[in-house]
């Protein structure tokens, strides 16, 4: 059994520095492995930069079939089948900037054994298309990244997330390995509960990062804060509104300093090229929206400031964690003032909308789109929240929020289309398209480049990628454009142009708002966490008395941690602990002095020449008024008993 054992290490060893370059594990890598193999479910959490994807992707190379790993994010998926591909490992994604043929492919390559690690998106699970291949593949096991996504008492709940454990009903020895940096106790035991867990496995590292140096500063001008703190170093600023990315980068950029600004509300491929300009240090500092930096493997960023009063300890303690990653001494810096917590407190009222605003605003949006009671709409529309909130004098935030509520229960979608990619779907059969083609010359060549190019077109809506396809035809993108919209005005092809920004669907029929089953007490349980998470995270910004590391860790369940040495609260201690040792020093050394002879205070200073004459002065005062010295003329005494 030992030999057996050791067998096994050599194996994962040899992968190990084959493909990674390392000669041994992290910290609970190996145990969390080791679950992998064996097809248990397993929730991994381990710290930001701890080494997570290494947990399901070594195994996935060993084990026959293909792991499917779940991801929220685009350019968290790019980056991490770039880097596998480059080590000779065979990895793809799916999403939604893929064209239908590309998906097709790579979905015939999983089932006929070519790729080792699939990435997808949750929203994926639910397509025809995917589960009906999905069916047909050899699964090793599933990897469910961000896990903490998938409860509701986490942050960045994402109700699709819900949906991951329905595939285990398509395969019922399928095995989960959860992963996240940040888990409260209670969010633990949720990603268990909604993961259908046949055993609970919990491989947890401490959530300790001894080279972050944490720090709170407390000022009425963040602005004037920002620019004496920050460095020419990699940096990141988080703020809560897009505009404020625009803002500081400007005023940054005008005081010397290089940086950029990120935010979700961006083109794709302008975020795409912000972030990899950012990761090759063509500018220190990007200043962001939580929208950035989950998955982001950059080791040499020196500090983390959050410009505004997150909403929760978890994703400050998450995007804290994106500092430091090559082990060097980094710093986490939040900046609060009095307006933070009150400018907190009215974001959480407009996430906890009364059940009456939550039916107005559904009955709202059927109207403006005109939707019929028991119709479900097979179109996307494109729905700007601002004009929407306006014309009908609405919060645009709580309006927001509860679409995000009406989303999380299943009745529609809202979400931002980054990409813009215009979209063209066949409108009519084959043959009476080869007829058109037939009495139409001037289409002709257009129909049979598109029909070659994208072969789901009869079935689905397809990306198109203008100037790629003009380009193709030789003509201009202008020109191309009009033929789209003259096939479509002659009812051969749906064509839909570019439409960036929030698009809104219909999950299910629309129905009369008064039957809408909205729970009372889900609501105000909600509520409830959700200002429990904000006191938490009040209590950290405004704490006296305690380490803010094992302040943290407290939080994630870690207790008796000893104090870290480097936060502010540590420092400041320190620097009290010892001027209060150096009071106690020269209080013993002046008595003692006192005890044999009389001495003036000039005296005084003479002896004890090793401290300055103020701290001395004070020793005396205090030892005068508490009657443990008295004065005889000039000089002093210690007074008797």
């Amino acid at each position: 059994m030992v030999s057996e054992q050791n067998n096994n290490r050599e194996a994962l060893i040899k992968l190990l520095k084959k493909y990674w370059g390392f000669d041994e594990f992290r910290d609970s890598q190996k145990e969390i492995i080791d679950f992998v193999l064996q097809k248990k479910d397993v929730i991994a959490l381990l710290p930001t930069g701890g080494g997570k994807s290494l947990c399901y992707q070594l195994p996935a190379v060993l084990m026959e079939g293909t792991c499917l790993v779940i991801s929220p994010l685009i350019a968290l998926m790019e980056d991490q089948v770039s880097q596998l591909t480059k080590k000779g490992i065979k990895a793809a994604y799916i999403n939604s900037s893929l064209h239908f043929k590309d998906i097709d492919r790579i979905l015939d390559n999983v089932i006929y054994g070519n790729i080792k690690i699939l990435y997808i998106s949750p929203e994926r699970l639910k397509t025809d298309l995917f589960l009906d291949r999905f069916k047909k593949m050899n699964v090793s096991f599933v990897a469910v990244d961000e896990a903490h996504c998938i409860s509701e008492w986490g942050n960045d709940f994402r109700p699709e997330y819900r949906n991951i454990s329905a595939i285990k009903t398509l395969k019922k020895d399928l095995s989960f390995i959860a992963l996240t940096a940040t888990a409260t106790p209670e969010v633990i035991k949720d990603i268990e509960e909604q993961l259908s867990f046949k055993e609970s496995n919990k491989i947890q590292k401490s959530f300790i990062r001894n080279n972050i140096n944490y720090s709170v500063i407390n000022g009425i001008s963040k602005e004037k804060i920002l620019i004496k703190l920050l460095t020419k170093e990699s940096s990141i600023i988080y703020v809560r509104s897009r505009k404020k990315t625009r803002e500081l980068s400007k005023l940054l950029n005008s005081n010397n300093y290089k940086t950029d600004y990120y935010h979700a509300g961006l083109d794709f491929r302008e975020r795409s090229k912000k972030q990899n300009r950012w990761i090759n240090n063509e500018f220190d500092t990007i200043i962001a929206t939580n929208a950035f930096g989950m998955g982001i493997d950059k080791p040499d960023v020196k500090s983390v400031i959050h410009y505004d009063l997150p909403d929760t300890l978890e994703s400050f303690y998450q995007e804290s964690g994106r500092a430091g990653r090559n082990g060097k001494t980094a710093y986490s810096f939040l900046l609060v003032n009095k307006s933070d917590i009150k400018k907190n407190k009215e974001i959480l009222s407009f996430r906890h909308p009364e059940i009456k605003e939550i039916r107005n605003i559904y009955q709202k949006i059927a109207d403006d789109l005109q939707i019929a009671v028991n119709t479900l709409p097979e179109e996307e529309f494109i729905f700007d929240i601002q004009e929407f909130s306006q014309k009908y004098q609405l919060n645009i935030s709580k309006t927001f929020h509860i679409l995000k509520y009406l989303e999380q229960e299943d009745y529609l979608k809202l979400y931002e289309n980054t990409f813009g990619s215009s979209k063209i779907k066949i409108a009519i059969n084959n043959s009476d398209l080869y007829k058109f083609q037939i009495a139409n010359g001037f289409f002709d060549n257009f129909i049979r480049v598109i029909l070659r190019k994208y072969p789901g077109i009869f079935n689905n809506f397809i990306n198109i990628d203008e100037k790629k396809l003009s380009y193709e035809l030789k003509i201009s993108t202008e020109k191309l454009t009009q033929i789209l919209k003259q096939l479509e005005n002659k009812g051969i092809l749906d064509y839909k142009g570019k439409t960036q920004g929030m698009h809104l669907i219909y999950l299910q029929n629309r129905i009369d708002a008064e039957r809408l089953q909205i729970s009372k007490e889900r609501l105000q349980e909600s509520k409830d966490y959700n200002n429990k998470q904000l006191d938490e995270i009040i209590n950290y910004a405004y704490n006296r008395d305690q380490c803010r590391s094992v302040l943290l860790l407290n939080y994630f369940g870690e207790n008796n941690s000893e104090r870290c040495q480097v936060c502010d609260f540590c420092i400041n201690k320190n620097r009290k602990e010892l001027k209060q040792k150096e009071f106690q020093e020269i209080s013993r050394l002046v008595l003692r002095m006192l005890q044999v002879n009389e001495y003036s205070i000039e005296n005084i200073f003479l002896e004890l020449k090793d401290y300055k004459k103020e701290k001395i002065e004070n020793v005396l005062n205090y030892l005068f008024d508490k009657d443990k010295i008295s004065k005889h003329g000039e000089k002093f005494l210690v007074k008797s008993n």
